[in-house]
């Protein structure tokens, strides 16, 4: 009986046990299986450039041996040219580019083109020429920066000095840092125009009195300071909020 053609791989079965020259059928199965399976081209042309078999190529606009086989898969095999269309959604590589393609629409897409992107031989050098990248943390300097960071956000003042100036490496965007005064005989907290370097409307800091109370006050110097400015033995808790051009606003009674 005739041989079956699979609808979806177009290969041949279903000859009767025993027949005669089923080999014929099975040999063609056997040679497009090879060819389709795992597909690597050379490159995508429109004639031959190697002949060796073995060699497969994506059609182009087909000329002399590939005439008229445009888009298709050419393979060579026994000294011979076959060829054969691709199923919707093939995935082909391209020796030619290292790239893949899809067959899709009747043509060959690009399926992913990552020859802009970083790779870790280019990302320290690229980032290194971006601006203010060079300054980024690295695994050696993490931890300990990191660490530098968290500390930085609570101050323990102890200095027996009874004046102290708000610096402004505690000034944040998030107002994250507290500085804690312990030092009983602290009179006055200075805020000055150096507090402010480098900060826009909005930073702030808070600070606490945590010694014994001794009428703290804080003190403007060459700066505007809007609230309530001395502590209490009720109020040991003032937040300053710089609202820019050297002014601040003092929350906290």
């Amino acid at each position: 009986m005739a041989a079956l053609t699979d609808p979806i791989s177009g290969l041949s079965y279903g000859w009767a046990l025993g027949e005669d020259n089923w080999n014929t059928g099975m040999d063609s199965n056997l040679v497009q299986l090879g060819a389709t399976v795992n597909i690597t081209v050379l490159d995508f042309v429109a004639a031959p450039v190697v002949t060796t078999n073995g060699t497969r190529y994506i059609v182009t606009t087909g000329s002399g041996d590939f005439a008229g086989q445009d888009d298709k898969l050419a393979a060579r095999v026994a000294g011979a040219w076959v060829f054969y269309t691709l199923p919707e959604g093939c995935i082909v590589y391209d020796e030619g580019t290292n790239k893949h393609y899809k067959f899709e629409g009747g043509s060959y897409v690009l399926v992913v083109d990552l020859s802009s992107y970083l790779t870790s031989a280019t990302a320290s050098s690229t980032y290194q020429t971006l601006a203010e990248m060079s300054n980024y943390l690295t695994i050696a300097t993490a931890a300990t920066t990191y660490l530098s960071i968290a500390n930085s956000h609570y101050q323990f003042v102890t200095d027996v000095n009874t004046t102290y100036t708000v610096p402004a490496s505690a000034v944040t965007v998030n107002g994250n840092t507290i500085i804690e005064l312990s030092n009983n005989s602290l009179t006055s907290i200075t805020v000055n125009t150096a507090t402010a370097t480098g900060k826009t409307a909005g930073y702030s800091v808070t600070i606490v009195i945590t010694g014994t109370y001794a009428a703290q006050l804080l003190v403007a110097d060459g700066v505007t300071l809007n609230g309530t400015l001395a502590f209490s033995a009720n109020a040991k808790i003032k937040t300053l909020i710089y609202r820019g051009s050297n002014t601040w606003t003092v929350l906290g009674g």
